[in-house]
């Protein structure tokens, strides 16, 4: 995938890579930051035959790892879907088995009322999945490279063809961990994409990853 920025040097991002976009000039880390949540039109994405493809649905921006709030949320519907979807034939019938025994058991005590009260024996998977509170574990708003990781590994899951960014994940994670998420890259064939304010010399934090960089005079080293 291609991503443009006007006036500048086109981003070529590579898959099975971290595609880090730095830059120490403010005014370009604004433009990238509102560009990829689509509030400028300096910002814009192509296939590599030079197809225009909607920036929403090229990226799936999530922005900052530990302030964006109900980050997973986007996801749910499409995760209920895939569990069901994967629930073997042996596990179908066990949940809907023990879902009758509590409806049963429910029935049973409102016969006790002597009112004329029923339930519905409703028997979808998707209910009754949501009905028990599917989420995600809460563990993993104190963890970035956590945050990072699933949502990488729901994309790979979902068969998700847009490409994930982030921005601010060098406030995060460590030399080690920027290591580990290279591999998960390389390990799922999938990129990420890494929106970040620092110098130029911060590129020998990211080793493994392909590194775009703009100075603050505007200047293009990529």
């Amino acid at each position: 995938m291609i991503i443009t920025y006007v006036a500048h040097k086109s981003f070529e991002i590579e898959n099975g890579r971290i595609n880090v976009i730095a830059t120490s000039s403010p005014i370009v880390y604004c433009d990238l930051i509102e560009g990829m949540q689509q509030k400028n039109e300096l910002i814009a994405s192509m296939s590599e035959d030079y197809e225009t493809i909607p920036l929403n649905k090229a990226l799936d921006w999530l922005g900052d790892p530990v302030i964006s709030e109900s980050l997973f949320q986007k996801y749910m519907t499409k995760v209920t879907n895939y569990v069901v979807e994967d629930l073997s034939e042996d596990g179908r019938n066990r949940i809907i088995t023990l879902y009758r025994d509590l409806l049963n058991a429910v029935q049973d005590e409102l016969f006790m009322e002597d009112l004329p009260l029923a339930i519905n024996f409703d028997t979808d998977l998707k209910k009754l999945i949501k009905f028990g509170g599917i989420h995600f574990d809460k563990s993993l708003a104190t963890n970035p490279y956590g945050i990072i990781e699933t949502v990488l590994r729901i994309h790979d899951r979902l068969g998700l063809k847009s490409i994930v960014a982030f921005s601010n994940v060098a406030h995060y994670l460590d030399k080690q961990q920027l290591n580990e998420l290279s591999k998960l890259c390389q390990e799922l064939n999938k990129a990420v994409i890494l929106i970040e304010f620092c110098s130029q010399h911060d590129q020998s934090v990211y080793r493994d990853a392909k590194f775009n960089y703009i100075d603050e005079d505007l200047v293009d080293w990529y």
